[in-house]
């Protein structure tokens, strides 16, 4: 992207490597011109300052032969003349009022180079002026003066080959770098693509591990992910389809639990609402009294279902005095229809989030639950602490048959898992470590800054 003032110019990479490439080989060009250019202003300085000299020394010794006589002014010409057809010198003869009575034919170039090139290198003009000796100089006064026409057109050709070689070099060195980015960002273009897919949800995407090194570990980065992306979609899309029949296994069973337990009292309480006016026209004092006690039995024994209901689906105890009353509540539930079994508890004292709470005590009741059902122990535990790093461990264990040999999703296990995927948090089965039976372990992190009401110490008790 190239920025002009405050707009800016979106440019694919490889254009933009490709017009940095330009730059540079612009600059060096620019570098190149200059020191051609004083290259060529020296050669040309020198060249001219030379030539000067060697026809003024020339000069200096044909005026030392010529002599009087009827011929002088021949003699003379003739020193003009033999600078015909020189490449850098023009002698002129001048007469006294400095006309110019003849002078030499200077070579002129095959190709002459352009006049800004001339303005650019002839430098100062230079010439010599030469008197001719006594008696002669009625005749005016011999010159010779230098022209770079010549030199300077040996520069232009120089110049125009070496610029041919450079717009050459330049050109193939931009091909081949163009080819070249082509070759090595193609890769990026199709990582790009792929970039662009996984972004409208499609995690098939895939791209070739090839190219270079560096490029490689980039595309193997980008497929691992892509992998893991089309897993998590996955599971998500089972974790779903799990919650929606976890969810509508508990409508089933709540609506059955008021159809049975609820439903026989509500038509009790209505045949019993519907005696009394009878018994009241009737006199029957003692009836109707009898009928308001059964009402009334009725609406207690809905009230106990009712409540049980609701703390099936949010145990108010939780919310009300925190983890270690619910559990212990748990334990006395279990207790009085499962003697036999040794329950001991490891809480934490402490309030955690009550989504965090609720979970662990889900898990803490299901564990316990399944225990009971389906593994035949003699001791239960459960514990449930803060780790030194920030975590939340839920474990329930018992000695009994377990269920790590059966299906691990079975017995209400899927719930259990998606409450706690719900929380960043992990569920795995381990056998128990010193004996037979099962360990549910659950790790759970907590917030940075939990709001935790801090009791003397942990509860740890046992119950036979």
């Amino acid at each position: 992207m190239l920025q002009i003032g405050r707009h800016q110019i979106k440019m694919p990479l490889r254009r933009r490597l490709l017009a940095l490439v330009a730059l540079v080989l612009g600059l060096c060009l620019i570098g190149g011109s200059a020191l051609n250019y004083w290259y060529g202003l020296r050669k040309v300085d020198l060249e001219m300052s030379s030539a000067i000299e060697v026809a003024a020394s020339a000069v200096s010794d044909a005026l030392l032969s010529v002599t009087s006589g009827t011929d002088t002014s021949a003699q003379v010409q003739r020193i003009v003349a033999s600078f015909d057809g020189d490449r850098h010198v023009i002698a002129r003869l001048l007469s006294p009022d400095k006309k110019v009575i003849s002078s030499s034919a200077l070579e002129r170039p095959t190709d002459p180079p352009p006049q800004w090139l001339y303005w650019l290198l002839s430098g100062e003009p230079r010439s010599r002026t030469f008197d001719l000796p006594a008696g002669l100089k009625k005749f005016g006064t011999l010159e010779i003066s230098a022209d770079s026409h010549n030199e300077i057109g040996e520069v232009w050709e120089d110049l125009k080959l070496k610029f041919l070689i450079i717009v050459s070099f330049c050109a193939i060195v931009l091909a081949l770098i163009y080819a070249t980015l082509g070759w090595a960002l193609r890769p990026l273009e199709q990582l790009s693509i792929a970039l662009k897919r996984v972004g409208e949800g499609d995690y098939t995407a895939h791209v070739a591990e090839t190219g270079p090194e560096d490029l490689k570990l980039i595309y193997q980065s980008f497929n691992r992910m892509a992998a893991q992306l089309e897993s998590a979609e996955g599971q998500n899309q089972r974790l779903n389809e799990q919650l929606s029949t976890v969810q509508e296994e508990e409508r089933s069973e709540i609506s059955r639990d008021l159809h049975d337990e609820i439903g026989p009292f509500l038509f009790a309480v209505d045949v019993d609402a519907q005696a009394i006016p009878l018994l009241v026209a009737r006199n029957a004092s003692e009836d109707v009294l009898e009928r308001s006690k059964a009402i009334r039995q009725s609406v207690q024994h809905m009230q106990v279902h009712l409540r049980a209901i609701l703390s099936r689906l949010r145990p108010t105890l939780l919310i009300d005095q925190g983890l270690v009353i619910a559990v212990e509540h748990l334990v006395a539930f279990w207790k009085a229809r499962r003697p036999n079994i040794v329950f001991t508890m490891d809480i934490e004292d402490a309030r955690f989030p009550i989504g965090i709470e609720e979970v662990a005590f889900r898990i803490l009741q299901e564990g316990a639950s399944n225990a009971v059902r389906h593994g035949r122990p003699s001791a239960i535990g459960l514990a449930a602490r803060q780790t030194a790093d920030g975590i939340l461990r839920v474990t329930v264990s018992d000695d009994g048959a377990g269920i790590a040999a059966k299906d691990p999703n079975g017995f209400g296990l899927t719930g259990m898992k998606e409450r706690v995927t719900s929380l960043n948090g992990r569920m795995r089965i381990a056998d128990r470590e010193g004996g037979k039976g099962v360990m549910l372990i659950v790790e759970i992190p907590l917030p940075p800054a939990r709001n935790t009401k801090e009791n003397a110490g942990p509860l740890t008790s046992s119950a036979a």
